[in-house]
């Protein structure tokens, strides 16, 4: 197996327009559309819900297009233009987004273009809204509000997210991991028009952006065209917290709580003290792997295929929190016997205990996940941008590289790290 990384890809060109906005462009030939990101950063906390409400309410209207209708048509006169809104986190930060794709100008019929159009259509959508006496309409902020409170109330149908999540809060009760990017549902009780209007003002105005877009123009023109975006954005310098330092573990706790479910959730919160600008990073990365990031790793061949105490099993390293989650779908009966079969396998990797072909095998997997952010634009601006927001250089083809350099020994080395500090269950009522 060759262990290099090749197929180097461009990245974006960054222009920082002011402290905390930044324009990223990327030069994108082998696709027939273009894509487009903007994302306004805030911290993760416990009243971020009505911040959540804003990218959808921005999407219900604009002075131009006041309705849903008039969006639809609009989005169809823009040769089949998609836009939508998105919620997300990347380390201690709550991310809110618009994004949207629409054709390249050199794929439409002669004559025909699209791109200055459609930017004008989203610099509307973000900065004139549809306002009824200066303030959203008081119908789209209950629907949003109401819509997110489902989101909210819904997650705990997901068993396995919800574990997790519970484990996380925790594992963590003073520290920013510990909050979802969904907020609190009890928040949206506040939701007025007069208060997501002024959320909204605060957020283009002072909330740190980053504008990312793919597309077969030349960077210099797209930057040009995309600058009024960032009209009237200036970012206040204090609006977000410092970075915390990753914590070790504490004596290792046990958390037990009983839902209504058949089948029980066990999760491990590992500590790994070890965050994106340490040495060990990408050794850690590949420790993940032989453990339990991907099917051929030692949790489902040893606990789940081999030992059958488990309908399904993985690991999850987050160097943003230096947590590495252990998640395993079980029955309640085989808790005991399945925790230690984890430890285990963990030892094993401690030790090295691993074959060459784990090791190979999981170098290969993490080079080809990679090599798949590569063909999405939507994927490349998404690691740019957690790459920017989490401490690590977002460069795609550097982080290929120094994983495929990473040993043997220091597999082992990060595996050492690892602390176990909280067993969670989520446990059948009946088992009460």
């Amino acid at each position: 197996m060759t262990r290099s990384a090749s197929s180097r890809l461009a990245g974006f060109e960054s222009r920082e327009l002011a402290p905390g906005s930044i324009l990223h462009t990327r030069r994108e030939t082998r696709r027939k559309t273009s894509h487009f990101r903007v994302s306004w950063i805030g911290d993760l906390g416990a009243s971020i819900a009505n911040q959540c409400l804003i990218p959808a309410c921005l999407l219900r209207g604009s002075r131009s297009h006041p309705s849903m209708r008039d969006i639809s048509r609009r989005t169809e006169e823009l040769w089949g233009m998609s836009i939508g809104s998105g919620v997300d986190r990347a380390g201690m930060r709550h991310v809110v987004s618009i994004h949207s794709e629409f054709p390249e100008d050199s794929r439409l019929p002669a004559a025909e273009q699209v791109f200055e159009q459609a930017i004008a259509f989203l610099t509307e959508l973000i900065h004139q809204p549809h306002l009824v006496e200066e303030c959203f309409c008081e119908q789209t902020v209950q629907n949003e509000a109401l819509q997110h409170r489902r989101t909210i109330e819904g997650r705990i149908d997901d068993k396995r997210s919800w574990a997790i999540q519970r484990c996380v809060e925790e594992t963590c009760p003073d520290e920013p991991w510990r909050f979802h990017e969904y907020g609190m549902v009890e928040t949206l009780d506040t939701a007025t028009p007069e208060l997501i209007t002024d959320l909204w003002r605060q957020m283009i105005a002072t909330a740190p952006m980053h504008v990312h877009f793919s597309g077969d123009i030349d960077p210099e023109v797209s930057a040009a065209r995309l600058q009024p975006l960032f009209d009237g954005n200036v970012p206040d310098s204090g609006q977000l917290r410092e970075s915390i330092p990753l914590k070790g573990a504490e004596q290792t706790r046990e958390v037990t709580e009983y839902f209504q479910v058949q089948q029980a959730n066990l999760v491990l919160a590992l500590r790994t003290s070890t965050g994106f600008d340490d040495p060990l990073h990408e050794s850690m990365l590949v420790a993940n792997g032989v453990l339990g990031q991907f099917p051929h790793s030692r949790l489902f061949t040893q606990v789940r295929e081999k030992e059958s105490l488990c309908y399904s099993v993985s690991s999850h390293n987050d160097a943003s929190s230096g947590l590495m989650l252990v998640t395993a779908g079980i029955d309640v009966g085989s808790a005991p016997r399945a925790r230690e079969s984890i430890l285990e396998q963990i030892e094993v990797v401690r030790q090295g205990d691993f074959s060459d072909e784990e090791f190979e095998m999981t170098l290969g997997a993490w080079d080809s996940r990679l090599r798949m952010i590569q063909d999405s634009p939507a994927s490349l601006a998404e690691f740019d941008l957690t790459s920017r927001l989490c401490g690590r250089e977002p460069d795609l083809d550097a982080l290929r590289g120094r994983i495929a350099a990473v040993t043997r020994d220091g597999v082992v080395e990060a595996a050492r790290r690892l602390e176990l500090d909280l067993v969670y269950l989520m446990a059948p009522e009946e088992a009460s």
